[in-house]
């Protein structure tokens, strides 16, 4: 549907196949048609595809309705059906591409109800939103040539845990998942269900069709956990995960995230993004946390100001101890 509003001209429609013909622009990963339509076909929220333009300015968002528990970093649960601005994946980026944001949060404040804008990297908040912090996600600078170059820029304390981790899964065989993929989403369930962060569940389909590599970790030929990765030039993006939670997972964990690392190593990744929760275990294999944060706006003026005045009990609170984990951190 394509209309005018005021000074915008706004497209909107639930088939991005509809849309995309009409995007001027080039949008980045992880906006690919193919991505989009995948998780249009596989999550099974509602999903809206805005493209609005004002002159030269643009601007482009996917806006999905979930029930949700505001409070998800609190201890009190209050559910509410928002209107979600964001990418239908656990993925750590924000759901829109605009040139101006500004016209962008004009423009989602004439949107009706409840708004939640989320992994914005910005602090900076739009006129009329409430800002909070929501998970940071963790990204690893890859400087390193080898496994071997990396193990050895680590203090002690930080290269004995994962020697440990190394130890307990050594009869683990670390190979690609293809074909059916019945056992990962099994996987997936199982670490979706412990998540205390929850967005949105994927279908089945979306582990067999997505084009990204999927390393199993295999322990006599049964397969323990999983990692979903995603290369993007010299960026290596950590999708999502799944483990075996009827054995033990701390060592598994570990070993699975060291053997990311060594895969960006092998493939020239200068950048992972490690994603968001577990802080604490990533930044001790060397990950810098990077914060994001959400806007929220509701249409109710009075709502909206119970959301502003309510804003410390909405936000993601974290101080997590300054790891130093390399040897040169030490000088």
């Amino acid at each position: 549907m394509k209309k005018a509003l005021g000074d915008y001209e706004v497209t909107v429609n639930g088939s991005f196949d509809s849309i995309y013909g009409s995007i001027k622009e080039t949008l980045p990963y992880p906006f690919e048609k193919s991505l989009i339509n995948l998780l249009k076909k596989e999550n099974k929220l509602k999903q809206q595809y805005y493209y609005i333009r004002r002159g030269g300015d643009f601007a482009f968002f996917v806006l999905y309705e979930n029930k949700m528990n505001i409070f998800t970093f609190g201890k009190l649960e209050l559910y509410l059906k928002l209107k979600v601005i964001g990418y239908p994946c656990s993925l750590s980026n924000c759901g829109y591409v605009t040139n101006n944001e500004e016209m962008l949060f004009e423009f989602i404040k004439t949107i009706k109800g409840a708004k939640l804008v989320l992994n914005a990297e910005t602090s900076d908040a739009p006129k009329g939103f409430t800002v909070g912090e929501t998970l940071p996600t963790c990204v690893f600078d890859n400087r390193f040539a080898s496994a071997e170059d990396y193990i050895s820029s680590l203090r002690s304390p930080y290269r004995r845990r994962i020697s440990r981790a190394t130890d307990f899964c050594k009869n683990i065989e670390v190979r690609r998942v293809e074909g059916d993929c019945a056992e990962l989403y099994s996987l997936y369930l199982n670490t979706y269900r412990k998540s205390a962060y929850k967005l949105e569940k994927l279908e089945k389909g979306f582990f067999d069709a997505v084009e990204a590599e999927k390393l199993g970790f295999f322990e006599e030929g049964v397969l323990r956990g999983f990692v979903l990765l995603k290369k993007n030039g010299d960026r290596l993006i950590f999708m999502l995960c799944g483990m075996d939670y009827s054995r033990k997972t701390a060592d598994l964990y570990y070993f699975m995230l060291y053997s990311i690392i060594g895969y960006a190593i092998e493939n020239n990744c200068r950048t992972i993004d490690f994603g968001q929760t577990s802080e604490e275990t990533k930044m001790k294999f060397g990950a810098r946390l990077e914060p994001r944060y959400f806007y929220a706006h509701h249409t109710n003026r009075l709502l909206n100001l119970i959301v502003r005045l309510g804003r410390m009990a909405l936000e993601y609170r974290y101080a997590f101890p300054g790891y130093r984990v390399f040897k040169e951190e030490d000088i």
